[in-house]
């Protein structure tokens, strides 16, 4: 071996390139005793240690540089990247604060200081240090690129595009520009931008992973959903082993109501990379909608086990607790996800709706306000001042939220606002104004502001959700149904039903909610487990399923004694027709879903069936409900047992059939003596 130290150092390095770290840094070392406070060896040395994974040497020998060099912003920066490599952000941020103050114009102690900072939370400290370093060096790329993630998550949405623009500008070939700025405007739903930027990235780098996985995101933020399988297939291609596009495409797939595909594309993935962290969590999700609770509480078993205080495994638990009943085990899952991470909305949503479900009713509103910051929003925030329950604007505009559920059931609170003289227009999606038009006469619902005219000075908004907290906290106090008419001419269309069946027990079932973009497995009820009611004696069963529900009555076993009705009711506005079928039916037994909330509101009579950890809106015990006096709720005692919940429907529905046939003898007996 050549002796000379040159050479003996660049036959390190070359070892060091071709990454033969044992080899380079048994050679740094010697070269270390004969030039023992040379500051670029000592640096190699600790890169060398670091990537060969002998963390505890690396350390060693920054501290070394440190000792040996203190007065170097460069000793600082290496000790502070031993600490980096340990996750000790706030040790590392400390030495890179002291190589700050070593040499005020070192761009790199900036830059480095801005990602401990964005490492640990503190975007707008990281921003401050992106921006000194651009500051002291305006070409400095990668501060630019970091600085414009900082801002976006700050949501400072116009000066991180500019910065990515300014790096366009700069380096108009650098495909990863475009690449940033696809992702930016994926982050702020601007999903059709989002895809022509991905497709000029692909005009230059057709192989580009990236650059396919942001146009599938913006095609899925399109709801074009084919065409985004398609371009998650194309990342697939050009990088089979990047299992976080299998984890993607999963979740498409769960989108599109394919819960099972999603399931296997996890399975293919997860043979390969057993213990990927986001393959499991998609899994985990699939086998949750196709019913398997066990198996998904394996996958975030196993997550668990390698990131204990992980909060979004621990919120992923708590739901499975309560699809398994344990409501202490899922509020307890919920406690520590809130602990692990205060700043994750899930967990404080989940938390919100399990104190309302306790009746702790101002607490429970105040944290359900974390739902407008879900990876998905309920609604989108209008560009002038939301109210804030003081003073009388001079036209308050509400906003409907996505859950038509809540719509039913918050709309009665529009009532509350013009009897407290608040003039109120409800915002919501066009297909469900002719229904929420009759909930007051007083409100107008509309679908486009355009429609409003010029605003007024005192206009302000508010969403749905927000009104209980605002008005009256307690649901006890608020109106009570029914508070949504029918409209009376569908009443009347719909008269057939009571004339075919004059002298049956006409029962309407639902078994599945469907009226949003997928079915939710777990307010679902198996068909099957309506058997017993089409066996009951003078009863019609009628079905009021819709979509993938009314499909699946096809192989039911009961089949032929069930009621269909035209299938384009609906067609014209969200349950106008079923709001007026519901008129002719004796009795409801439906899943805990939309169509719930639509005979609780009608004012007719109803059997709920809830699972043993319901939505809070039920509360956690109990048969009736002060939401909807003629609603009799039916609690499952064991999660997925639905033969003892029917057999009490069955007794319940008996007796009710039984007082139908006594008003309707004591009727004829009254009319025979007339």
């Amino acid at each position: 071996m050549p002796q000379d130290p040159r050479a003996l150092f660049s036959q390190a390095t070359g070892l060091h390139r071709q990454g033969r770290y044992d080899e380079a840094i048994e050679i740094y070392r010697r070269l270390a005793h004969v030039q023992p406070g040379r500051l670029e060896l000592l640096r190699l040395l600790t890169f060398a240690q670091l990537q060969a994974g002998y963390t505890k040497d690396a350390h060693v020998t920054a501290r070394h540089a440190t000792e040996t060099h203190t007065a170097s912003p460069e000793a600082c920066m290496l000790m502070g990247a031993v600490l980096q490599v340990g996750r000790d952000w706030e040790g590392a941020l400390a030495t890179y604060e002291a190589a700050q103050k070593l040499d005020p114009a070192c761009g790199e102690a900036f830059y480095l200081a801005g990602k401990a900072h964005a490492a640990c939370g503190r975007n707008e400290k990281a921003a401050q240090n992106y921006t000194r370093t651009l500051t002291l060096d305006p070409t400095a790329v990668d501060a630019r690129i970091h600085r414009a993630r900082a801002l976006a998550r700050l949501g400072h949405h116009e000066e991180a595009l500019a910065d990515c623009e300014a790096l366009i500008v700069r380096q108009p070939d650098d495909v990863r520009h475009l690449v940033l700025k696809a992702h930016l405007l994926v982050g702020f739903g601007q999903h059709e931008q989002a895809m022509r930027v991905a497709d000029a990235a692909l005009g230059m780098a057709p192989r580009s992973c990236e650059a396919h996985l942001l146009r599938g995101e913006g095609l899925k933020g399109q709801g074009r959903l084919d065409e985004a399988r398609m371009a998650f297939n194309a990342a697939l291609s050009c990088a089979p082993q990047r299992h976080d596009i299998h984890a993607r495409l999963a979740g498409l797939e769960r989108r599109r109501q394919q819960p099972d595909r999603a399931a296997a594309i996890c399975d293919t993935a997860l043979a390969l990379a057993p213990e990927c962290i986001e393959v499991l969590y998609e899994r985990a999700e699939a086998r949750r909608e196709l019913g398997n609770v066990s198996g998904a509480l394996a996958d975030v078993e196993a997550v668990l086990v390698h990131l204990p205080d992980e909060a979004p495994g621990l919120t992923l638990k708590a739901r499975l607790m309560a699809d398994f009943g344990d409501a202490e085990q899922a509020r307890a899952c919920i406690d520590a996800a809130c602990a692990a991470d205060p700043s994750l909305p899930l967990p404080i949503y989940l938390r919100a709706r399990d104190q309302l479900a306790r009746g702790l009713w101002r607490e429970g509103w105040a944290g359900y306000e974390s739902r407008a910051s879900l990876v998905s929003p309920t609604y989108e925030p209008l560009a002038f001042e939301r109210w804030d329950g003081q003073g009388t604007p001079e036209e308050l505009i509400v906003v409907g939220e996505n859950r038509l559920s809540d719509l039913l059931l918050l709309s009665r609170l529009l009532r509350t606002l013009c009897d407290r003289g608040i003039p109120a227009r409800l915002l919501t999606e066009p297909h469900h104004a002719a229904l929420l038009g009759r909930v007051d006469a007083r409100v107008p619902v509309i679908h486009d502001l355009a429609q409003i005219g010029p605003l007024k000075a005192g206009t302000r908004w508010v969403p749905i959700g927000s009104l209980p907290g605002l008005l009256n906290p307690d649901p006890a106090n608020w109106p009570r149904p029914p508070y949504l008419p029918a409209d009376p001419e569908r009443v009347a269309r719909w008269r057939h039903i009571e004339e075919d069946a004059p002298h049956f027990f006409r029962i309407g079932m639902c078994c599945q909610d469907d009226t949003g973009s997928s079915v939710d497995a777990s307010h679902s009820i198996p068909l099957e487990a309506f058997a017993p009611l089409a066996r009951m004696e003078g009863v019609s069963l009628v079905s009021l399923q819709s979509g993938v529900g009314a499909d699946l009555l096809d192989g039911a076993s009961f089949a032929d004694k069930v009621v269909r009705l035209d299938a384009r009711r609906d067609r014209d506005g969200t349950f106008v027709d079923t709001s007026g079928i519901l008129q002719h039916l004796d009795l409801v037994v439906t899943s805990d879903n939309a169509l719930s909330h639509l005979a609780g509101a009608r004012g007719r009579p109803t059997f709920t069936v809830l699972r043993p950890v319901p939505d809070w809106c039920w509360g956690l015990q109990g048969e009736s409900t002060p939401l909807y006096p003629s609603m009799q709720l039916f609690r499952q005692t064991r999660a997925g047992e639905w033969d003892d919940v029917f057999r009490r429907i069955i007794h319940a529905a008996q007796i009710r059939q039984h007082e139908r046939r006594e008003t309707e003898d004591a009727l004829f007996q009254q009319s025979d003596s007339l």
